[in-house]
């Protein structure tokens, strides 16, 4: 090798470590206005706003002004962790709350969350929520940002969210980026007249875009919709995806709690997690 190329061979390192925290100061330098900012009030009374203001997250406006994503990293500081999750709050929910819930399971872990403000604060019809490709593009511009690689994401959806990371993960593996190694489905059954989910019946994200992507759903027995988002629900969430191509590597299936098990028991939680990252080693 010779010497200019022995050189860049060393400074390489400082000057990715440069790239990527310019990166994360753009990333975290617009401040909030407008509707991003009236819905960071709003996410204020949530229940769970005081612990997740303590952790000390980036607010990060969306790229259309009208939300925001909650950026967090679970060992502190600005460097950038090899694994990342995104989430997807449930009905009405607010980011804030779902970053404050999964911290606690994050303790020691090499792990970056982004939490994805996809209800726009205003009622509960269709146009209240972001589009699956609304969320995939603020995902992506996020994820871009934070040096985020293929297959170092883990996707989850909480309910509602999880009836729309169906879609989501049809986009990054159809048209996508491929980020998401496993997918999390949690309390949030598969709605086959539910507009996400007939787009990837139509081929809008390309021919069986689900087939390869790795799964794994969650249910409580205690569910007040058991039919759609219990046990019941998520088998057939969960067979649903087999046909689709989809590889369902686990199904957590507690009867003793009800909507949202998942969180709701640490160990589940705990179980995901180790699935994700156990993957992310081997691929290392």
């Amino acid at each position: 090798m010779s010497r200019a190329g022995r050189a860049l061979r060393r400074v390489a390192p400082l000057l990715i470590a440069v790239l990527l925290g310019a990166a994360h100061a753009a990333l975290a330098a617009a401040p909030l206005a407008g509707d991003a900012a009236q819905l960071y009030e709003k996410a204020k009374g949530g229940r769970y706003f005081a612990a997740s203001a303590r952790l000390g997250p980036e607010i990060v406006p969306t790229s259309d002004g009208r939300s925001l994503l909650t950026v967090w990293r679970a060992a502190g500081g600005a460097a950038a962790p090899k694994h990342w999750i995104v989430s997807l709050h449930g009905q009405r929910g607010f980011a804030t709350d779902d970053l404050a819930l999964w911290s606690r399971h994050l303790e020691g872990r090499d792990v970056g969350l982004v939490s994805v403000q996809w209800w726009l604060g205003h009622g509960d019809a269709s146009g209240a929520y972001y589009t699956p490709e609304q969320i995939y593009r603020e995902v992506d511009l996020a994820l871009q940002s934070l040096g985020a690689h293929p297959g170092s994401v883990m996707l989850h959806g909480f309910s509602r969210g999880a009836a729309n990371s169906y879609a989501i993960a049809a986009l990054d593996a159809g048209r996508g980026k491929r980020y998401f190694s496993l997918c999390v489905a949690s309390s949030g059954g598969v709605g086959l007249d539910y507009p996400p989910t007939l787009a990837i019946s139509a081929g809008e994200y390309g021919p069986r875009p689900l087939a390869g992507t790795r799964w794994i759903t969650s249910a409580g027995g205690r569910d007040p919709n058991p039919e759609r988002d219990g046990i019941a629900g998520m088998r057939r969430a969960a067979a649903w995806l087999s046909e689709q191509g989809a590889i369902v590597v686990e199904r957590i299936e507690d009867p003793d709690l009800g909507h949202g098990a998942l969180m709701l028991g640490a160990k589940h939680a705990r179980r995901v997690l180790d699935v994700f990252l156990l993957a992310g080693r081997r691929d290392e």
